[in-house]
C-alpha cells in the first residue's frame, strides 16, 4: 500500500517505458533490478545503465502481488513516499526527515553550496515578511516568464514571442525564518509562497489595491508569521559586487504533522542513548 516514482532513462525510457506506457490501464507487474535511491524529493528511484526491467515476470512474487491487487489493491488507498515536491502529497511531511538541521549549521558554514548546491530540511517559523518589498512579478498565463507592458495594451512575452491581454502574478518572496538556535533569510517562489502566506499573488495584490490603505495586506503577511512549518531549502553561492554570498532557497513547505515529528523525535533520543 506504498507507491513509488521510478524515473527511467535512456533507452529503457524509449523502449521500456513506452511498453508501460501503451499497457498502463492494465496495470502491469513490474520487477525491476540496480536502481538509484534518491532522498531529495522524499524516496526516489532511478534506473542505471546497468538496470534490468521485467514486464509481468513469471516468478512466484508477481503472482503472489497480481492476486492482492485485483483482490483488493487496487481499491485500497496508496501512501506515496515519494512526498517532497509531489503535488499530489497532502503534507510532504516524510521528505522533511531527511538532512534535518539548525538554521546555525547552514549560516555559520559560509562555504555550504560553493561547489554544488546543498539540501536540507528544516523546522522553523516564518518571523518576518517586509510588506514593502516587491514580492511578485508580472507573468505568461503559458510559461510563467517574466512579461512586459506591450505597446498600446496586454503583455509581452518575450519566450513565447507574443501579446496577451492577461498576465498573472507570481511571487518572488523573501522572509526571514527562526528557529531554537539561529535566523536566516530565505527566498520563495510561487508555490512555496502561496502556502506561507496563504493565498495567491494575485489575491495578495487585490487585497492590497481594494483597501484603500494597506491595513488588510499588512495583516494578511502578519498572520503569516509565526506559524511552524517544515522547509526542504537549497544552498548555494551567489555572487555580488565581486564577493560570494550564501543563498537559501525554499524547495518546499509542508505543516507539521505532529505525529510524524514525534517519531523523528522519539528516534533522536534514541540515537542519543545509543550513539553506536
Amino acid at each position: 500500500k506504498k507507491t513509488v516514482v521510478v524515473s527511467l532513462w535512456s533507452e529503457l525510457a524509449n523502449n521500456v517505458g513506452q511498453e508501460l506506457f501503451d499497457n498502463a490501464d492494465k496495470s502491469p507487474i513490474v520487477a525491476i533490478k540496480s536502481l538509484k535511491v534518491g532522498d531529495f524529493q522524499g524516496v526516489s528511484l532511478s534506473t542505471l545503465g546497468k538496470s534490468r526491467v521485467m514486464i509481468n515476470p513469471d516468478i512466484p512474487e508477481a503472482k503472489k502481488l497480481r492476486s492482492w491487487y485485483d483482490s483488493e489493491g487496487k481499491g485500497s488507498s496508496m501512501a506515496s513516499i515519494s512526498s517532497g515536491l509531489s503535488p499530489s502529497s497532502k503534507t510532504g511531511a516524510r521528505s522533511m526527515y531527511t538532512d534535518r538541521v539548525s538554521l546555525t549549521h547552514i549560516t555559520s558554514n559560509p562555504s555550504l553550496g560553493d561547489e554544488k548546491p546543498a539540501f536540507f530540511s528544516i523546522k522553523a517559523f516564518v518571523s518576518l515578511i517586509r510588506p514593502e518589498q516587491a514580492m511578485w512579478y508580472r507573468a505568461c498565463k503559458t510559461c510563467n516568464k517574466k512579461v512586459t507592458e506591450a505597446v498600446g495594451s496586454g503583455y509581452w512575452c518575450e519566450g513565447c514571442q507574443k501579446n496577451d491581454e492577461e498576465c498573472n502574478l507570481r511571487y518572488i518572496m523573501v522572509s526571514k525564518i527562526s528557529d531554537a538556535r539561529g535566523e536566516a533569510w530565505v527566498s520563495a517562489f510561487n508555490e512555496e509562497a502561496e502556502k506561507i502566506v496563504g493565498c495567491s499573488a494575485d489575491e495578495l495584490d487585490k487585497l492590497k489595491s481594494e483597501q484603500g490603505d494597506i491595513d488588510g495586506y499588512q495583516q494578511k503577511l502578519k498572520e503569516a508569521t509565526w506559524v511552524p512549518h517544515l522547509f526542504k531549502v537549497s544552498v548555494t553561492q551567489n555572487e555580488y559586487n565581486n564577493e560570494k554570498r550564501q543563498r537559501i532557497t525554499v524547495k518546499a513547505v509542508a505543516p507539521i504533522n505532529f505525529a510524524e515529528e514525534s517519531r523523528f523525535l522519539l528516534e533522536e533520543i534514541k540515537k542519543m542513548r545509543n550513539p553506536q
